[in-house]
């Protein structure tokens, strides 16, 4: 502390604090601005995305940097929701990619890829044979085929939910 200045109130927040009230916070735009104000806050907003065990980017304009860049702190992730919606998330094969490298997604139960149509086989088999621990996948609305299907069964043993509606590649070399 500087002479004559004095700590804030909220300055003296422990970091395990800051990280319970930052993890409050569900708009990500909210804890980007958070991070910027002292080295103490982006602390506290890595470390309660680090806690998160869900993550839902539907309905939020994410790209493939924004996405990954969050996904990538997110140690102890579960849940994975990055549908498309109407102003939603707009990942492509290189932010699957880029997902299938963090380090949670092994310890992944759910994820939701619904209506992401910037995705292929490509991406979604990359992400697929890491996410080895899956239980609920939802990718109705892409434009998947059946290698997508195979690669999901040779590495998803325990997947319980596999939502395929409007999968509309699937449905036509399936009617092939």
């Amino acid at each position: 502390m500087r002479r004559g200045v004095e700590e804030a109130e909220i300055d003296r927040l422990p970091i395990d604090l800051l990280a319970h009230i930052f993890s409050l916070i569900t708009c990500f735009k909210d804890l980007a601005e958070a991070s910027r104000v002292c080295r103490k806050w982006k602390q506290g907003v890595e470390e309660s995305l680090a806690r998160r065990e869900k993550l839902s980017f539907s309905g939020w304009k994410m790209d493939d940097e924004s996405t990954t860049r969050l996904v990538f702190l997110a140690y102890s992730l579960k849940e994975l929701d990055i549908s498309r919606s109407r102003w939603g998330c707009q990942i492509t094969d290189y932010g699957l990619h880029q997902l299938s490298t963090a380090k949670c997604i092994g310890n992944l139960s759910s994820v939701s890829l619904w209506g992401s149509t910037g995705i292929t086989d490509k991406g979604v088999i990359q992400l697929i044979s890491r996410a080895t621990s899956l239980e609920h996948l939802n990718i109705g609305g892409t434009f998947i085929t059946d290698a997508s299907l195979f690669a999901i069964a040779d590495s998803c043993p325990r997947l319980k939910y596999n939502l395929l509606a409007n999968t509309l590649e699937f449905i036509t070399v399936a009617l092939s």
